[in-house]
């Protein structure tokens, strides 16, 4: 319990940004054709902010077979970098086996991810145990969310233009944030040109994919020669 109650106020960080996001997300969904028992098994299964933003923005023109095979695709591609994450914390969560190490997996985040290097990093008494819990309680903060925003989008007209206006706005804030160095300037702009040239010859359920792999591929090759000209300076 004590170790419950310790990783609770440690997660409550990740609780503001997840509840307000996630209302919004729940109620643009809902506006999609999910229903709350939808709404809420989505995201149980599909733990990824992102994911409910981008089915509601996709799932917008009609729920049919070949939008749910390019959606499938695309939510998995945005959220590769979890294995990444996941993978990064293995030594540090060898004390927790089986179905928890699965379950710890399933809810790794940004933000689950941060919060537990750093705990990792300064408390020596943190343990695969309290991370498990702070992902877990992650996942409870997305769903309150969530399962907000899908039951006041069923009473409440929230307008879906209103939801695509904040979900950009959120994404132009956290690329700002992000913004450190040549190289992420240079990617922000190689983002929107190809962005924009994709778009002005395509839209169809698998312009995000190719967007992110585009983009994704030019941003390692850029990295690449970017290093290596570092390493020949220093020489």
């Amino acid at each position: 319990m004590n170790k419950i109650k310790k990783a609770f106020f440690v997660s409550l960080p990740i609780a503001f940004g997840y509840i307000s996001l996630g209302f919004m997300g729940g109620a643009i969904i809902q506006k999609s054709g999910f229903n709350l028992v939808e709404i809420l098994l989505m995201s149980t299964l599909v733990f990824s902010g992102s994911a409910v933003f981008i089915s509601a923005n996709m799932l917008s023109a009609g729920i049919y077979p070949q939008i749910s095979l390019y959606l499938t695709a695309t939510i998995i591609i945005t959220n590769l970098r979890n294995i990444m994450y996941s993978s990064s914390l293995v030594n540090d969560t060898r004390d927790i086996k089986g179905w928890k190490k699965v379950l710890f997996a399933q809810y790794v985040t940004d933000e689950t991810f941060a919060i537990n290097k750093i705990m990792y990093e300064k408390d020596k008494d943190w343990d695969g145990e309290l991370a498990l819990y702070v992902n877990i309680f992650g996942c409870i903060y997305g769903l309150i969310g969530n399962g907000l925003g899908g039951f006041f989008g069923q009473v409440v007209d929230i307008p879906l233009d209103l939801g695509f206006f904040m979900m950009s706005s959120m994404f132009v804030v956290l690329i700002t944030l992000q913004m450190r160095n040549k190289l992420d300037f240079i990617m922000l702009l190689v983002s929107i040109i190809v962005s924009f040239l994709l778009l002005s010859v395509y839209q169809g359920g698998l312009d995000l994919i190719v967007i992110a792999m585009t983009v994704t591929t030019i941003g390692y090759f850029l990295d690449k020669k970017m290093n290596k000209d570092e390493v020949i300076e220093d020489e």
